[in-house]
């Protein structure tokens, strides 16, 4: 998600996997996917001074793409968004995300926006209203694949209120794959 320095220790906030074998053969045909093999969001806290590294869980939901308002890249950060999956698995697939989460770390707080176990999402990116708008004053633009319409949606949610109406909906006539990582590049 994010990394910067407070005093002596380096904080850093990732999608933290306990063993990284998703890609395997072995792990897609595996029914009891997850636990493990599967990031969840922890804060890392790295103390220069003392040498010592620290492992807090900042949620027990099943997250990857991790992402922050690009401005705030390499300092502290309040507001942080990921993919998340609701549920172990859909139709014995292997699992995928479903949710939006924003995490306030400030409050210790998440909100979550459900397309459905069905549906899929791929990373969500914040695009800040304008160049000066506060840290949460902005859009998260996200891929949303409809299971039942077997094509995807470009969604702009409200990045203070995710768990709202859409912004904006691009209805496309296609399903977009799932990819791994987007960028937004202003004008």
């Amino acid at each position: 998600m994010n990394a910067y320095t407070d005093g002596e220790e380096i904080v850093l906030d990732v999608a933290r996997y306990g063993r990284l074998d998703f890609m395997t053969p072995q792990a897609a045909r595996d029914p009891s996917y997850g636990g493990e093999n599967e990031a969840h969001l922890h804060r890392w806290r790295i103390d220069l001074g003392a040498g010592r590294v620290r492992s807090e869980p900042l949620d027990d939901v099943g997250a990857e793409f991790p992402r922050v308002d690009e401005r705030r890249v390499g300092r502290k950060h309040r507001f942080g968004y990921v993919a998340a999956r609701a549920s172990a698995q859909v139709n014995g697939s292997l699992p995928h995300f479903s949710d939006v989460r924003r995490y306030d770390l400030e409050r210790g707080t998440t909100t979550v926006r459900r397309f459905g176990a069905a549906n899929g999402v791929g990373e969500p990116i914040f695009v800040p209203r304008h160049a000066n708008a506060g840290e949460d004053d902005g859009y998260v633009l996200v891929l949303v694949y409809d299971h039942e319409r077997n094509a995807s949606d470009f969604l702009l949610l409200d990045a203070a209120n995710i768990a709202g109406e859409p912004v904006a909906r691009v209805r496309l006539p296609h399903r977009v794959p799932y990819g791994f990582h987007g960028n937004w590049a202003p004008a």
